[in-house]
């Protein structure tokens, strides 16, 4: 059922691509300007076979991508695997009693995220060009930088894989627009793929090709604006998102649930348009907090990179290869006492999601040493994305403030389940992401995607909006 369904959607946009009919789709956004060849790939007529190219150029990326982020969780979880059961073990019988001791306990595991910090800084050392953009990397430099998060990400830092899968998309994506020769549109052709390759990214690592659609539209094409504001993108892009995304989630999908993403879809409570109207209120209070939490996040890892730079506190004594390492021990030794902020699939996250993350107390704990964690890795440089920290973050907010606000509600004599834990875990995930990446469509349908309710879609959109303002309205995008 699922597979027909991707199928259908690339079919209905392949079909709208070789249709006549105007020649571009606007879709009204608060985006950058757009560029001469905007006007030219949307108002010249193109001849059927490089409209087709571009498609099948699309097509390539979309496999391509799905192939490469399904090596790269296969290749986190084998690194974890090692790290966190033969890596113990021989630690353990080879440490005696020594090691089994609770000081030395705690050591050897806080030793696993410091170890694979060591192997990030050895590879940018040895990478001369390990932070290029995808469009002016080599392939050494791609290979080394999907190495150094895998590193990262196995041994239970705290980021997530979903960042390096668009940027593997966007590699690739550069590497078909190479064979581009002599088009006069050739950079807006350019463009559209590495759109297109952004979006298999998301489709791969979320198993969500509508988000990673969502995604092109509001975070890959914020440069192509129109001079009244609204996005104008031509039906060559629209198509050749489309079709990279339902190939890329199509991949993954063929690879086993193993490296798919699927996050449960708890009993909401049965939530209603007659009890929306009830609670809408409380959802868009919900909203503002993970706003304020996204805000905290981008305001730590301002801080962190300041700390960590050669001029920092930290970085003026760590050199330069060892603060991923450093930064690593620091992970460890929070997560020998608060597991949840270490990086391990997302058991966590589902747990949370399921009501079973504690209580208030412990939920705002987690969230604390989260955004501690996660910004100290972006500072110190260890490879990752924001992604699933965003979604742990906005669930355990959630869900805490779902558990406050049942006591409140129960003080006034309202019914203590007005507002249930999970559904605000989960409109919490989706704000928090919407918030840091200012993409509150595209947090939504992820959401709606990944636990496949439709009853939570409605406070969704509304809190994921109003997390989205809170951080514009204090000027912190990230």
């Amino acid at each position: 059922m699922r597979r027909s369904t991707l199928l259908l959607l690339a079919g209905v946009q392949v079909t709208a691509f070789v249709t006549p009919g105007p020649r571009r789709v606007r879709y009204r956004c608060n985006f950058p300007r757009r560029t001469k060849d905007d006007d030219a790939i949307t108002e010249t007529p193109f001849a059927a076979a490089p409209e087709l190219g571009i498609l099948a150029r699309a097509a390539v990326v979309g496999v391509a991508t799905g192939t490469c982020v399904t090596a790269f969780k296969l290749s986190i979880d084998a690194v974890d695997t090692t790290a966190y059961n033969a890596y113990l073990s021989s630690v353990f019988s080879a440490g005696g009693a020594l090691a089994a001791s609770p000081a030395g306990s705690a050591a050897v595991y806080a030793s696993i995220p410091a170890l694979g910090g060591l192997g990030v800084g050895l590879l940018r050392c040895i990478t001369p060009d390990f932070d290029r953009p995808p469009s002016n990397t080599t392939f050494a430099g791609a290979l080394s930088q999907a190495a150094a998060a895998v590193a990262t990400l196995g041994t239970g830092n705290s980021l997530g894989p979903e960042g390096p899968a668009v940027r593997l998309g966007a590699t690739v994506a550069a590497r078909a627009s190479g064979t581009i020769r002599g088009d006069k549109y050739r950079g807006r052709i350019q463009k559209v793929l590495t759109g297109a390759g952004e979006a298999a990214g998301v489709a791969a690592g979320f198993s969500a090709p509508i988000a990673g659609i969502f995604y092109a539209l509001e975070v890959s094409s914020r440069d192509d604006r129109s001079a009244d504001g609204a996005l104008v993108l031509p039906r060559a892009a629209v198509a050749a998102t489309a079709v990279s995304s339902v190939l890329a989630a199509l991949v993954v999908e063929q690879a086993g649930p193993s490296v798919q993403l699927r996050l449960p879809s708890p009993d909401y409570g049965g939530i209603s348009l007659a009890a929306l109207g009830l609670e809408l209120p409380l959802y868009l209070g919900l909203g503002a907090l993970c706003g304020l939490v996204a805000l905290a996040l981008q305001n730590a890892i301002t801080y962190s990179e300041e700390v960590w730079n050669e001029n920092g506190a930290i970085g003026s004594v760590v050199p330069e290869r060892l603060r991923p390492a450093a930064c690593g021990a620091l992970a460890g030794a929070l997560g020998v006492y608060c597991q949840p902020v270490l990086f391990n699939g997302y058991a966590t996250l589902n747990s949370i999601l399921q009501d079973q993350g504690g209580d208030a107390a412990t939920l705002l704990t987690y969230t604390l040493l989260k955004i501690i964690a996660t910004a100290a890795a972006v500072g110190a440089g260890l490879v990752g994305g924001l992604f699933a920290p965003s979604l742990f973050l906005g669930a355990t907010a959630g869900s805490a403030y779902a558990q406050i606000a049942s006591q409140l509600t129960e003080l006034i004599g309202v019914d203590p389940n007005f507002l249930t834990t999970p559904a605000c875990a989960t409109v919490g995930a989706a704000s928090v992401l919407a918030a840091v990446f200012r993409a509150p469509l595209t947090a939504a349908m992820l959401l709606f995607e990944l636990t496949r309710d439709y009853d939570v879609v409605l406070p969704l959109v509304a809190s994921a909006g109003v997390a989205a303002l809170v951080v514009e309205l204090n000027g912190r995008p990230r």
